[in-house]
């Protein structure tokens, strides 16, 4: 029963062989998950950073998506609240409503408050500014300043961390301890919430990690100063999440399309008993991970992942425990890249993970 090799294309000739070699197993799973509702409370974080034609298209949406996106959000019922309220009501076991969203902005950038701001304050919806401190009025034609983000504080947003310089927290200079080096960390993201008190009067310990990136010591560190953990990986949040670095769907550049958003934003957290490695640094252009899923998962043998856009295997370790690896040959030459996982969930919804990577040896 173990190591059962599935073929990304043959979702249909996997649960063939589920059901016939596995018996009841996998149709368990399925059978009992229809009485219990797949949204179980979660929610979604969106990320954006530019809402701009003017700036890199790689960090950028233009100002008609990003109208397109939120009326999508209000035509089809979700619910946006703050990333706080979102984010206690998960920890303190709460249910949220079926659609839940948080709308978020990375660094601070003007055309948040030229473009993005007029829009939700017109729908009168909460979001969530990570200003990096330091930047904040050093370019008044690209940065907002603490002025407009008060203004913006005043009509509801959350003021966030991102840092005072926005480092990569992964660089650690030769001759550097380690403990200095996280003493330099720690003192990015207290000097930064130092600031944002003293400016907005606000102090909530959310961090975005600057540019996503992050490892085990630097969440250690997180938590232990009090903070949740925001990244940039893909997929829903639930109670089971990882608070030390909740993934975010990113929406720019190439991933702004209508056609991919809403599966996006109505997907479903898949919740996780163990993922090795624990640490997302990787020296490996083709690492790969194994995946323990808890829960009840429907159709959990119709699991597929992808690198970039390209199918890469998936092994049945255990089908009863739901353990999975996850391998690929393609060679990853980027800095940051990441394994997306879905399957699929009733009325046409899917469960998503994301597993990111990063080889801080990949300078950008």
């Amino acid at each position: 029963m173990d190591n059962l090799k599935i073929n990304q294309f043959g979702a249909g000739l996997s649960h063939f062989i589920c059901l016939i070699t596995l018996l009841g197993s996998c149709y368990g799973h399925a059978a009992s998950a229809q009485g219990s509702p797949e949204n179980k409370s979660q929610a979604v974080i969106l990320q954006y950073h530019h809402v701009s034609t003017d700036t890199p298209p790689i960090t950028s949406i233009s100002p008609g998506d990003f109208q397109r996106h939120m009326d999508y959000l209000s035509e089809n019922n979700f619910t946006i609240l703050p990333l706080e309220q979102i984010l206690n009501s998960l920890q303190n076991g709460e249910q949220l409503p079926e659609y839940t969203a948080a709308i978020t902005f990375d660094d601070g950038y003007l055309s948040v408050y030229t473009e993005a701001f007029p829009v939700l304050k017109a729908k009168n919806w909460p979001f969530t500014i990570f200003v990096t401190t330091g930047l904040l009025e050093s370019n008044e034609q690209l940065y907002s300043s603490w002025r407009q983000i008060r203004e913006m504080a005043e009509a509801g947003a959350t003021i966030a961390n991102h840092t005072v310089s926005h480092p990569y927290f992964l660089e650690r200079e030769s001759g550097v301890s380690e403990s200095e080096w996280l003493k330099s960390i720690s003192d990015e993201i207290t000097l930064a919430e130092d600031k944002i008190l003293q400016e907005t009067g606000q102090s909530h310990r959310l961090l975005a990690y600057p540019y996503g990136e992050y490892e085990p010591r630097i969440q250690a560190l997180v938590e232990q100063l009090g903070y949740i953990g925001i990244a940039q990986h893909s997929g829903p949040i639930n109670a089971d999440s990882d608070f030390t670095a909740l993934p975010r769907f990113p929406f720019s550049g190439i991933y702004v399309s209508m056609n991919t958003f809403p599966n996006k934003v109505k997907g479903l957290a898949f919740t996780l008993d163990n993922i090795s490695p624990a640490s997302p640094v990787t020296a490996e252009q083709s690492p790969s991970a194994e995946l323990d899923f808890g829960g009840e998962i429907p159709r959990i043998n119709q699991l597929s992942c992808f690198n970039n856009n390209d199918v890469i295997d998936v092994e049945i370790l255990n089908a009863e425990e739901m353990r999975f690896q996850i391998t690929t040959h393609i060679q990853n030459r980027s800095r940051r890249f990441r394994y997306n996982c879905t399957a699929p969930g009733d009325d046409g919804r899917y469960y998503w993970y994301s597993i990111p990577w990063v080889n801080p040896a990949i300078p950008e």
